[in-house]
């Protein structure tokens, strides 16, 4: 059963850190085309878009150390191994 559990907490956590950091780069792709893209558009509002942007990057990048923290969990704080 112990081996069965710790099978299933690399797995999870395996997971949970591919799928958070490859979810989180596609989504600071796409915001940076489209800041990239505004900018291009309208210059002049450089300073609202960059502050919009760093914000939003920022917040990706913790949902990312989020999905570390539950991985972190899983494989060394696991409640469910004896």
């Amino acid at each position: 059963m112990n081996e069965s559990v710790v099978a299933a907490s690399v797995l999870g956590a395996a997971l949970v850190v591919g799928l958070g950091v490859l979810g989180a780069c596609i989504g600071q792709g796409h915001a940076v085309a489209r800041a990239i893209e505004s900018l291009g558009r309208n210059p002049n509002a450089r300073s609202v878009v960059m502050n919009v942007l760093i914000i939003g990057l920022v917040t990706m990048v913790v949902l990312m150390l989020f999905a570390l923290a539950i991985a972190v969990v899983l494989l060394y704080l696991n409640p469910f191994v004896g």
